[in-house]
């Protein structure tokens, strides 16, 4: 059965397929090709040059933190130097640990998921593009902001932890602990936009066959590490929002003289802080499972005992935060179960450590570059798991807090666990990258320095611990038994710097080599390595079919494909969660400006609230402005259909077989047709419906912790409310009722949208902004009535902060249902527009039942 013309086509339309001519080929890159000059760079979205953006900025960042580190690591190279002065050693020692933690770490893994998976999946592009870019706009900026307030002597020097009260208003004066509190905002909004991205384009976007039990492990350890910065990350941006408030408008939620406690700074930072550990860490847990099997020449070993360990692990992350606090006054019991944890969270990491061992034994090596790397890695992450397993232990973590133990462990766990399996990634995936092969010879070099400069640097630190050296000193004096090893580990430190050069200068000269990398240089069994190397702009020219875990190693599989799929347009195949079954084809939106000009607004929006509370105000608007065209520009307007076929689960898998047609033109390979499926789908179908469904986690998070601060200050306070009485109960009922009635014209809504009746959707939104109009006339009077203001103790500040929280939500939400309701009656109209609708609902019941556990808290727990 041969593949019709083009202009054969029904729709007048180029598809793509096996065996398509070449100028569908052209198409489809013209198509999905980012526009030339400077505004095209500015408007960019296609995920290989954003991903590619996100590397070059956090090594950048990378090289950056590390000098401020060779700086201090040469300042105590020597007992009473003067190198660097008390006050600048510590901005130093803040701007190098943010640097680390919050531009580098986190930010790198996120960037290679985000150029790989894609191709390892069988996907064309992300899912939603435009705020792929935002997100590194966002991103780029904040970095912008820290290191532009190290050059004009702003820079924040109450560590990259910012405890309390040394980060509060009273010991921390001057803009550097606001610009940290808004850095922080800006990569952790960076860092969750690019969450949901990921994780809608793992569940929604797999080729077909591509079933969640054969997804690639690093694509399973992506996934894991982004439903973790779900809901890790809302704990640092509340607690250091808190920060901000207290420094610039005056609450108190860390002033233990107002009912507030510094503690609790403590338990919110880390709550985020040692997940984090393993954001960093699972990306390369999935680097090496990519890495091993390629150089061992077979499958990974234990698969399925592989995935339970990376969730298992993820679960056990968010129950070792006080492992943190050991010398604080957390009950003793308490700290127990605490120090149990702490040790079962190396059970899973074994696990994976015995399966790559069985990989390894089995297999037949390749000794090259990217495995030195990873063999590396077991040899320091071991070390430092095992003084992991020390500081679990209770007394002795009491003896060597806040030492030079602790740095020491920090940097074999972080720098062994995620840089070095890094490295060994760039090596392996930068012909993939680039299109070009590092050089081996400078590639050993570049670990051999590394390796033993690692070692030389950070395992004196261990002894200097020992022998009592605290953290954070700028110097020390002669006579303490400290100088050899701060002398040698100096000297690693130097070599690392070296080690670093040398992989810049492998970078350099790949380019200067006149051999270009094949599309498989390394014999692998993963999808990317099936397309040229640098990938086509459209990725694949026909989306492939997966029949295993290992598609280019699978013995004797037909090659199997996608066809038709637009080539003159940007569309792309959408699958079920569970088989990825294909479900129907959402059109994708051009390049546009709007996301980089929303990121500048609210760069503005940001900055400017380091210096005036009003900024929030005014900068609102300029914000919501560009979001609003960046929403009306988001898809080609014409008018779609919703197709015929696939509407069922029944019909999808009558679908997947009924559609699969050899083809005698191209070596018998197997073609699935998808031109008969919808346009869009409602529900879990939708790829919206997943990216509301994230926003919904993350803002959970945000009400659950703050509710949880409330109870928090309630339980540590002498007495509660502290003399305040409070909010009336009338204002607060009144409300309630407002919101839930509101859930009958937003269900009605949802429903005429559901059956594409136009009127009937804007109709009843329309009603749906009444109501709200109504919620927040009502909220306006009482906040100009109530009884407690933020500045009065640590009650009325999380008071304000949990009704601002929410009133926030409602303007916004109010602001896009607004925008839906012009919409349906005025244009532009596309039929995607009933699936905003669709979504806009569930965000709208979200809106409504996150207030019910507020309104209780606020109106009726005071008053038992």
């Amino acid at each position: 059965m041969s593949q019709p013309t083009p202009s054969a086509r029904s729709d007048a339309r180029l598809l793509d397929g096996p065996g398509a001519p070449p100028c569908v080929r052209e198409a489809l890159a013209a198509t999905w090709s980012d526009p030339p000059g400077i505004v095209g760079a500015l408007s960019a979205i296609n995920h290989k040059t954003i991903a590619r953006r996100f590397m070059a900025t956090t090594f950048v960042f990378f090289i950056l933190g590390g000098l401020l580190a060779l700086a201090m690591r040469t300042q105590l190279a020597r007992p009473d130097a003067r190198l660097i002065g008390p006050g600048l050693y510590n901005e130093l020692f803040t701007v190098h640990g943010t640097t680390m933690m919050f531009l580098f770490a986190v930010p790198v893994m996120q960037a290679v998921a985000g150029f790989l998976i894609p191709l390892m999946i069988g996907a064309r592009s992300v899912a939603f593009p435009r705020m792929n870019a935002y997100a590194y706009w966002v991103f780029l900026f904040g970095g912008i902001l820290l290191f532009a307030s190290l050059a004009v002597n702003t820079a924040p020097a109450a560590g990259w932890f910012s405890y309390v009260p040394l980060a509060g208003p009273d010991y921390a004066p001057g803009k550097g602990t606001d610009i940290w509190a808004q850095m922080i905002t800006f990569t952790e909004l960076s860092g969750l936009l690019e969450a949901i991205v990921l994780i809608t384009t793992i569940f929604k976007l797999r080729a077909p066959g591509m079933s969640l039990n054969r997804m690639p492990l690093f694509v399973w350890a992506t996934l894991v590490t982004q439903f973790m910065v779900i809901f890790a990350m809302p704990s640092i941006m509340l607690c250091s929002t808190a920060l901000i408030l207290d420094r610039l408008v005056g609450t108190h939620f860390y002033n233990p003289a107002k009912g507030g406690d510094v503690l609790l700074w403590q338990h919110l930072f880390w709550f985020f802080g040692h997940p984090e550990v393993y954001l960093i860490f699972i990306p390369p847990l999935g680097f090496i499972s990519s890495i091993i099997p390629t150089f061992a020449r077979r499958p990974v070993f234990g698969y399925p005992a592989m995935v339970l360990s990376l969730i298992a692990t993820a679960f056990l992350a968010f129950g070792l935060w006080v492992h943190h606090m050991f010398a604080t006054n957390v009950p003793e019991l308490g700290k127990s179960f605490f120090t149990a944890a702490s040790l079962m969270i190396a059970i899973p990491s074994a696990v994976q450590i015995f399966c790559w061992i069985g990989t390894l034994w089995t297999g037949r090596l390749d000794l090259k570059t990217p495995l030195y790397f990873v063999l590396a890695f077991f040899f320091i992450l071991v070390l430092g798991g095992l003084t992991g397993l020390m500081l679990a232990s209770v007394p002795l973590d009491l003896q060597v807090h806040d030492t030079y133990f602790v740095v020491a462990h920090l940097h074999y766990v972080l720098i062994g666990g995620a840089v070095f399996p890094l490295f060994g990634a760039f090596y392996y995936w930068f012909p993939k990258f680039t299109g070009r092969m590092l050089g081996e010879t400078l590639g050993r070099w570049n670990f051999w320095l590394f390796f033993i400069g690692f070692n030389v640097t950070f395992f004196p630190m261990h002894l200097l611990g020992l022998q009592g050296m605290p953290r954070r000193v700028w110097t020390y004096p002669h006579g303490m038994g400290w100088d050899g090893m701060n002398l040698a580990a100096t000297i690693g430190a130097w070599t690392i710097a070296l080690s670093v050069l040398l992989f810049i200068v492998n970078v350099a000269t790949s380019y200067r080599r006149d051999a270009t990398a094949t599309a498989d240089p390394w014999g692998a069994g993963t999808l990317e390595w099936s397309v040229a190397s640098p990938p086509p702009p459209h990725n694949f020219d026909a989306v492939p079919v997966v029949h295993g875990r290992d598609p280019l190693w699978e013995p004797g599989a037909e090659p199997a494909f996608v066809a038709g799929l637009a080539a003159d347009a940007r569309e792309v195949l959408a699958t079920s969660v569970l088989d990825a079954i294909p479900d129907h084809r959402p059109m994708f939106p051009l390049p546009s400006i709007w996301p980089f000009v929303s990121a500048v607004a609210t760069t503005v929006l940001f900055i400017g609230s380091i210096y005036t509370p009003w900024a929030v105000v005014w900068a609102s608007a300029p914000v919501a402005v560009a979001m609003i065209a960046w929403f009306l520009a988001e898809a080609p307007r014409e008018r779609v259909r919703r197709g015929a076929g696939a509407a069922s689960m029944t019909d999808r898998l009558r679908f997947k077989t009924a559609h699969v047609r050899h083809r005698a033109d191209r070596d018998d390979s197997l073609v699935l047709d998808v031109r008969n499926l919808p346009t869009f789908g409602f529900g879990h179908r939708s790829l919206m419906w997943w990216s509301t469904l994230g926003l919904m986690l993350i803002e959970g998070t945000v009400f659950a912790i703050g509710v949880m601060m409330y109870f928090y200050l309630r339980s540590v306070a002498p007495s509660w409310p502290m003399a305040a009485s409070p909010p009336e109960l009338r204002w607060g009922t009144l409300n309630s009722i407002v919101l839930i009635v509101s859930l009958v014209p937003n269900q009605l809504a949802k429903r005429a949208a559901e059956r594409e009746d136009r009127a009937r959707a804007g109709l009843w939104l329309v009603v749906c902004v009444l109501g709200s109009v109504a919620f927040l006339a009502v909220r306006a009077f009482e906040f100009s009535g109530l009884n407690v203001s933020w500045y009065t103790n640590a009650y009325g500040s999380v008071v304000w902060l949990l009704l601002g929280l929410h009133t926030t939500h409602l303007i916004t939400d109010t602001v896009d249902t607004a925008v839906l309701a012009v919409l349906m009656f005025t244009g532009p109209f596309e039929g995607k527009r009933f699936v905003d609708v669709s979504e806009n609902a569930l965000y709208w019941y979200f809106v409504v039942l996150s207030w019910l556990p507020i309104y209780t808290v606020i109106y009726w727990a005071p008053r038992y």
